[in-house]
């Protein structure tokens, strides 16, 4: 062997390549052969080392995630907490601390030209796996996107008081309730004309069911992309730029509180529908304008959301993973059972409040956000839903079925890791590119589970 290869940072200085002081001497030799191949496999390898669970911090990166906290404390807390789990939070976060669990299964890659192998665990498929949700955050937008047409949008947000909230972890029916009076708001307040009812004219939507504030606290709020624009029943669209915000906030209070009491009365105990009465009758003094509702255009003028793209991104990506992004945790301590995250809160923008709690009090913080199972947390309404189809067939689309394909064919695992992290991990440190072995794969025991939604 080469003396330099005896102290491979000498070679790699030589050449001018920079070489972090927390690499070994294993990782230097690594990147001493994949620089003699060129500055493109050098650069790949670098980034394949500097994303090792073991750099992370030294690169500012998390280096806590989920899927650790939950392989410490989640057996616990299940055995405490068994009778109160639902069966969607228990598939959902067994999958998740199953995913990539090369135990449980893997594809095999091989160098032709080395003894270098890589190895990839099967994904999880949940939406409560944040690997596994940044995949579905993209899908799920492009789908949005295709069902866009070239017209300006609005996102509307419709919140509820703080007293409603609690009830939806009691009567879990009130998420329907909730997509349902928004949709009824929507035909109550918009074409009332005789003209416009003969027509069957209607506006198109999508709504995307939040239940989390950034506090991790109750919070379910729908947020609305909406379409500036109706279309008959003949395929003709007509321009709708005015929404009368007064008469749609006090429509959108009484349908929910109404739907809120039938569902309310039909699925739970006496009790509680004395206590939704009252807290209704209160409201309704109380909220003499309405609920919140909050419709801005997408002019890039009033808030950071420029078009109707940006909007589909932002609404799916917390459609589709957890309440909280593993750059806010901190730290695990192993040792005092503690979990240290952080949050900027709504009202106060450039805060950051830092929270110190019980691993178990932050598992049941997350946990109880996730849907049952059958739970549809987007829908569409008016010329967006599916049965309504036939009205899009003239329109000209927002963004083109070709763009949608290309960027689809890009959620492959290996081209996601290239866009996030900057290499390919099939990559050889000599330069050549790893080929499956399916028969040194393994899919023994291994379930892919689907997610939740």
């Amino acid at each position: 062997m080469s003396p330099l290869f005896l102290f491979p940072h000498v070679l790699l200085y030589n050449i001018g390549m920079r070489v972090p002081s927390y690499f070994t001497n294993h990782h230097k030799e690594l990147l001493a052969i994949a620089a003699m191949k060129g500055s493109s496999v050098y650069e790949n390898e670098f980034n394949k080392l500097s994303n090792l669970k073991i750099f992370r911090k030294e690169n500012n990166k998390p280096n806590v995630s989920l899927n650790d906290i939950f392989r410490f404390g989640w057996n616990s807390f299940k055995n405490k907490h068994i009778n109160l789990l639902r069966d969607s939070i228990i598939k959902n976060v067994e999958a998740m601390i199953d995913c990539r669990d090369l135990s449980k299964g893997y594809l095999f890659y091989e160098c032709t030209k080395c003894d270098n192998f890589h190895m990839t665990g099967f994904s999880c498929k949940s939406r409560f796996c944040s690997s596994c949700g940044h995949k579905y955050r993209d899908e799920r937008s492009l789908n949005i996107q295709k069902k866009l047409i070239n017209v300006p949008h609005r996102h509307f947000v419709f919140s509820l008081p703080f007293d409603l909230r609690p009830y939806f972890w009691k009567c879990r029916a009130l998420f329907d309730v909730l997509f349902l009076s928004v949709s009824e708001a929507f035909d109550m307040t918009l074409n009332k004309s005789r003209k416009d009812k003969r027509d069957d004219r209607k506006v198109g939507y999508a709504a995307f069911l939040h239940t989390a504030g950034r506090s991790l606290n109750m919070h379910p709020h729908l947020h609305v992309l909406l379409a500036e624009c109706t279309i008959d029943r003949f395929g003709k669209r007509k321009r709708q730029f005015y929404f009368p915000f007064e008469r749609l906030r006090k429509t959108f209070m009484y349908r929910f509180l109404s739907n809120a009491n039938e569902a309310i009365k039909k699925t739970t105990d006496n009790s509680l529908y004395r206590d939704f009465n009252i807290l209704r009758t209160k409201i309704l003094k109380q909220y003499k304008d309405g609920f919140y509702i909050h419709g801005p255009k997408l002019d890039g003028k009033t808030n950071q959301l420029k078009s109707a793209k940006d909007t589909a991104d932002y609404i799916a990506r917390y459609a589709s993973h957890p309440s909280i992004s593993e750059h806010n945790i901190l730290e695990l301590n192993k040792d005092n059972n503690t979990v240290t995250w952080r949050y900027e809160p709504h009202e106060t923008p450039g805060e950051i409040v830092t929270i110190e709690e019980s691993v178990y009090s932050f598992i049941g913080k997350l946990i109880r956000h996730i849907p049952d199972s059958k739970t549809h947390v987007l829908r569409y309404f008016g010329f967006y839903a599916n049965r309504a189809s036939r009205r899009l067939k003239l329109e000209c689309r927002l963004v083109k079925v070709s763009f949608i394909s290309l960027k689809k064919r890009n959620l492959s695992w290996r081209i996601m890791i290239m866009n996030t992290f900057k290499y390919n991990p099939i990559l050889c440190h000599c330069g050549e590119t790893m080929t499956l072995n399916i028969n040194l794969s393994y899919f023994g025991d291994y379930e892919r589970r689907p997610g939740y939604g």
